[in-house]
């Protein structure tokens, strides 16, 4: 059936002779074809194509998804450590406000041609600010220890995952660590009309 891209220009021809009047398009706010973080090139790539249709279109640049910090610290209470390699500040942002900023977004066509600006919470963190969270949370220290990226592959490999994946995760830090993933920006407040859920509340949960 073709890769991502090929699936995304597929979809993007059908809108196309559907006659659709917007296409809205879930992107992320790192999409570059230059990122560091592999995923970025199918959404810049993608982001692209709809520039291209023809068709009005609206890319939300979502902020990075807060259940990833959950998923990456699941072992944390019980191990006393977050483990991972060096990184950087990432804007954890929940999955169901992304999904209302969407609706909202939707239900207001032409509010945003293009891409919109980030849809981000508040606040970016990284995995040492995660771990003190964590600490406060659940009442233990938990500490944060880096690896080496090499080391982090191999842990990774030992746990089954496949070298695709890991290839991506690997990617997730470098791009971190070069600030791609720490932006932040009012707009997804705005929309809320709130402050969004901060990733204290969402560890909390």
């Amino acid at each position: 059936m073709g890769g991502p891209k090929a699936q995304h220009q597929a979809a993007i021809a059908v809108a196309q002779t559907s006659g659709a009047r917007r296409i809205v398009y879930t992107s992320h706010m790192a999409a570059s074809a230059t990122s560091n973080f592999l995923p970025m090139h199918v959404h810049a790539a993608t982001e692209a194509m709809l520039r291209a249709s023809g068709v009005n279109w609206t890319a939300l640049r979502n902020g990075f998804y807060a259940e990833s910090a959950r998923q990456f610290t699941s072992d944390a209470v019980r191990t006393s450590k977050v483990v991972a390699p060096e990184d950087g500040k990432f804007s954890w942002t929940a999955h169901e406000e992304l999904a209302a900023a969407a609706a909202n977004i939707l239900a207001n066509e032409g509010r945003f041609d293009g891409p919109t600006p980030p849809l981000t919470a508040s606040a970016a963190l990284n995995f040492t600010d995660i771990a003190s969270i964590l600490s406060d949370l659940s009442g233990r220290t938990i500490t944060r220890e880096t690896l080496k990226d090499e080391e982090f592959e191999l842990l990774l490999a030992a746990r089954g995952l496949p070298p695709a994946v890991i290839a991506i995760t690997l990617s997730m830090y470098r791009a971190a660590r070069a600030g791609e993933l720490a932006r932040t920006d009012p707009t997804l407040a705005t929309l809320l009309g709130r402050e969004p859920i901060a990733a204290r509340q969402i560890l909390a949960s």
